[in-house]
């Protein structure tokens, strides 16, 4: 029998319905590469380099006025750059690895306090070879980057200004802000200039010296996605569950704890939906789909600091250890069923937790 184009349009619509997700509607490891490099990682790293090229004027503002006003702008361009830097801390790999970059940026977790030990060191020393230009980078990853700047801008027994009291310090804060900029710059060319890492990740290949096939590209997004998972839940979280881990939050001195959390999570849940892994979930195992969701939705109602966030999305506030547990299970279904199911063969990383 003849069908008409409305009968086989129906005829359509309902085998769509009736078959798991095509292989057209399916995500390549390719694309996942693509998409998570082209829709968050490299928009929050020029997020970053933007956020550290508006530090150096700013600390200089302060150090020549002094002004109530200059230190506002000052703390508002600083917390510009923990948040910026907080949506990129999970890559552990390409240029953020490469010469200890994101240790220079952020010396984070600093249990034994080397940032403040080394810092008054320095300040004590007012050593003027270092603060030439270049010399920064030479000393110790501690005193580069944005912990050593927290310590210098919130001092209020020794704050930043004009007065001839505050001169070293201000310029050792400048030294750190241009050795951010670099930094900035060094992450952000290393991800997009021509033949970078971005290229390197999306054009694999048997003369590729790191990514010989697509699945290692998407491995790769896979694991730093793992890594994000890992950090906030054990450096961020598991210090409020269990009272016996010694470790200060990131960025507390300077009130920037929450933010930091905030910024973190928001970046893993975008790269999460970047990647499209439960397309290839087969019909008996869609729950883990809709797990994700509140999963997402109870890792973004708190604020990192035992509290609920401003933007909750679920109408409770759970606690932490809930929150800590959830992110733990989430690993294991991302690592063990999630990442089988699209083809991936993740294995193990360097935060694989108990």
């Amino acid at each position: 029998m003849k069908q008409t184009p409305k009968a086989l349009v129906s005829l359509f619509v309902a085998i769509a319905f009736a078959l798991p997700a095509s292989a057209a509607q399916r995500p390549s490891h390719l694309d996942m590469a693509r998409a998570a490099i082209e829709t968050d990682i490299i928009p929050h790293i020029d997020a970053f380099k933007a956020a550290g090229h508006a530090l150096p004027a700013a600390v200089e503002n302060v150090c020549t006025s002094g002004s109530a006003d200059a230190r506002q702008a000052l703390n508002k361009k600083f917390a510009d750059a923990v948040v910026a830097y907080a949506g990129i801390d999970y890559l552990r790999f390409g240029p953020m690895a490469e010469k200890g970059r994101r240790e220079q940026i952020s010396f984070w977790p600093d249990p034994r306090g080397f940032v403040g030990r080394q810092l008054r060191l320095m300040l004590l020393d007012k050593n003027e070879k270092i603060l030439e230009p270049g010399m920064l980078a030479k000393q110790s990853a501690a005193i580069q980057g944005l912990p050593a700047l927290e310590i210098l801008i919130t001092d209020k027994d020794k704050p930043l200004g004009p007065g001839d009291a505050s001169q070293y310090r201000c310029k050792l804060a400048q030294a750190i802000a241009a050795n951010l900029v670099r930094l900035a710059d060094e992450v952000a060319d290393g991800w997009e200039k021509p033949g970078g890492w971005k290229d390197k990740m999306l054009n694999p290949g048997p003369d590729n010296d790191t990514y010989r096939s697509a699945e290692e590209s998407a491995v790769e997004v896979v694991k730093a996605l793992l890594v994000g998972i890992s950090l906030t839940a054990d450096l961020q979280l598991k210090p409020q569950v269990d009272t016996k881990i010694r470790l200060t939050p990131p960025y507390q001195k300077a009130g920037l704890q929450k933010a930091f959390y905030g910024a973190s999570v928001k970046s893993l849940n975008q790269l999460y939906n970047t990647l499209h892994l439960e397309a290839y979930l087969k019909p008996d195992l869609a729950w883990m789909k809709g797990w994700a969701v509140g999963t997402w939705r109870t890792i973004r109602s708190i604020d990192g600091a035992g509290g609920r966030a401003s933007d909750a999305h679920r109408p409770d506030t759970p606690e932490v250890r809930e929150v800590f547990d959830r992110m733990n299970g989430f690993r294991n279904i991302i690592s063990n069923r999630l990442s089988v199911a699209a083809g991936l063969t993740v294995g193990f990383n360097e935060l694989d937790g108990d």
